[in-house]
């Protein structure tokens, strides 16, 4: 890990610890290579709560409004967060994350876009899948545990709340050898798979 990237990872691991006393299972299941990470998205809790329990530098998504602010449009990069515009397609950004994951690098993304309103896993969006078919690499399903329930929308800060994080196994996405990929229907099974995580 890069320094400021294993001192911010610290200091999320201290705040788990302390306000979450966070458990973790699978966590043999990370590959040593890159890989596109996926999970379910509940919370703002969710990407570093993620992030933590995978252990090595990641990267992540973060909305372009996020950078606005002069502090976060600094913090955030260091950070290892790319900003997404999900209103209009980058195809810049794309070939740049499709780039950093051929060449080993690893990225969470959230195949249901959003956050869930009501803590129950929501249908997933295509965008997921593209990346998935375009890139080549293995999928890592993970699925946390009561963050919906520490912080969900609409809540000002978290609230102490257990919180668990399942690491499901590594699994190739089901691509056709021919023809266009079906990228919702690629982006549906990484959705299946994080529901099996219990």
């Amino acid at each position: 890990m890069r320094p400021f990237y294993r001192i911010s990872y610290n200091l999320v691991g201290l705040h788990l610890r302390l306000l979450h006393h966070i458990h973790i299972e699978g966590q043999e299941n990370v590959p040593d290579e890159g890989c596109l990470i996926v999970g379910n998205h509940a919370s703002f809790l969710d990407p570093t709560t993620i992030g933590w329990a995978i252990r090595r530098e990641i990267f992540y998504f973060g909305r372009k409004n996020l950078f606005r602010p002069p502090v976060l449009s600094w913090l955030l990069p260091m950070c290892n967060v790319l900003p997404i515009d999900q209103e209009a397609p980058d195809i810049s950004g794309l070939r740049r994350v499709l780039k950093m994951l051929k060449a080993g690098d690893s990225l969470l993304v959230f195949p249901e876009g959003t956050r869930t309103p009501d803590g129950t896993l929501q249908p997933a969006e295509p965008g997921a899948g593209l990346l998935a078919a375009k890139s080549g690499v293995r999928v890592l399903p993970t699925r946390v545990f009561g963050t919906f329930e520490s912080f969900p929308r609409g809540a000002k800060f978290p609230r102490p709340y257990p919180l668990r994080v399942v690491v499901g196994k590594p699994y190739w996405p089901t691509i056709p050898a021919e023809g266009k990929p079906n990228y919702q229907a690629i982006a549906d099974e990484m959705m299946a798979k994080i529901a099996e995580l219990k």
